[in-house]
């Protein structure tokens, strides 16, 4: 059954030089719909993962001491979606953060099927597998930035498979989600910096960046499918300065995976009775795939984002062992506060540079 409906941009044919329509029809045939759930059931889920959402600011704001942005962030919208919704909507981000390319290039017909067929096939593994996300980029029709985004189908089948308890999942799905939410009311201008660096990611003034290149980038992919194939194997169909660019984001996205997942499993002991049974589950979820899926993973940086969470929580957990969470919390003041690549890999570099004064 459809739980809500898709998300409201509409997308409709070719845009941008990808062909969205058959993006949104391949995306939706791979992810597939999901666990069967009768009416009564959707409802039920739907309203509990709302309330728990709704919960788990206060709990945020309680571990971080972010009371100001938690309370901000409460206006963020929350949005309850099924495979379908979450593949439209993983397509229109896609699209309008991959804009700058297209609008450099002209692709050919076969370029612009190539292409969504690529989106579709990445969003319809994340369709399957992704329980929820924070879009920082959304703007709500009210005014407020970000978006919570939870996927019921998703939700349900994790709890089934592992006879997860229901009330104590969809807060712990919820706290990672929300802490997002405060992280970007902690630091407004943080999207920004995140949409800047992706615009210039794309726009790097390199031969590589072009879509011209498709061709060369598709030749390449097989070697994501050896079995030895590192996880950053995507990488390195980037050039040095997309490379350097991309060691920015990748310090910062995994200080906010790890900050999110910290923060989730302090709130465990008071809030998620069962978290000791949750965390090796979602664990073990978290690293499972097979073999066309590993290599799916790889082009989607799924399993470089696995190790964000690992890397990030382990730099948190050093960070607030220094400073706190009072302390800590400068990383949110501003872009000069982000660790970079190499004190992500040593904190005790970054925690003297924020006791210098940056």
């Amino acid at each position: 059954m459809s739980l809500v409906k898709a998300q409201n941009t509409k997308v409709d044919g070719v845009t941008a030089g990808i062909n969205s329509a058959l993006a949104n029809r391949i995306g939706t045939l791979a992810a597939r719909p999901g666990p069967a759930i009768t009416a009564a059931e959707g409802i039920h889920l739907v309203a509990d993962l709302r309330n728990q959402a709704g919960k788990a600011f206060g709990y945020v704001a309680e571990i971080t001491g972010l009371d100001a942005a938690a309370k901000t962030a409460a206006a963020t919208e929350t949005l309850v979606v099924d495979r379908r919704g979450l593949v439209r909507g993983l397509v229109n981000t896609a699209i309008a953060m991959t804009g700058p390319m297209w609008d450099q290039e002209e692709m050919s017909w076969l370029g612009q099927q190539t292409a969504g067929v690529q989106l579709g096939a990445l969003t319809g593994l994340l369709g399957r597998r992704v329980l929820g996300h924070y879009d920082p980029f959304y703007v709500s029709r009210r005014g407020v930035p970000g978006r919570i985004v939870l996927v019921a189908p998703n939700i349900a089948r994790f709890e089934r498979e592992t006879e997860a308890d229901p009330r104590d999942f969809h807060l712990w799905v919820a706290l990672h989600e929300v802490t997002h939410a405060v992280q970007f009311a902690a630091a407004p201008w943080l999207a920004g910096w995140i949409r800047g660096r992706l615009d210039a990611l794309i726009a790097a003034d390199d031969e590589s960046a072009s879509a011209g290149n498709l061709v060369d980038a598709v030749r390449r992919l097989p070697e994501l499918f050896a079995d030895d194939a590192p996880s950053n194997a995507a990488a390195r169909l980037l050039s040095p300065e997309q490379s350097r660019i991309l060691a920015e984001l990748t310090a910062a996205m995994s200080l906010l995976e790890g900050h999110a997942d910290v923060i989730m499993d302090a709130v465990g002991p008071k809030a998620v009775k069962t978290l000791e049974q949750l965390r090796p589950r979602f664990e073990a979820r978290r690293l499972a795939s097979g073999r066309l899926e590993r290599a799916l993973r790889r082009l989607a940086g799924i399993e470089a984002k696995t190790a964000q969470y690992v890397q990030g929580a382990a730099f948190v957990r050093a960070g607030l062992a220094e400073l706190g969470h009072e302390g800590f919390n400068a990383v949110f003041k501003s872009v000069e506060a982000l660790p970079t690549a190499v004190e992500m890999d040593d904190p005790a570099v970054w925690t003297r540079r924020l006791g210098q004064g940056l």
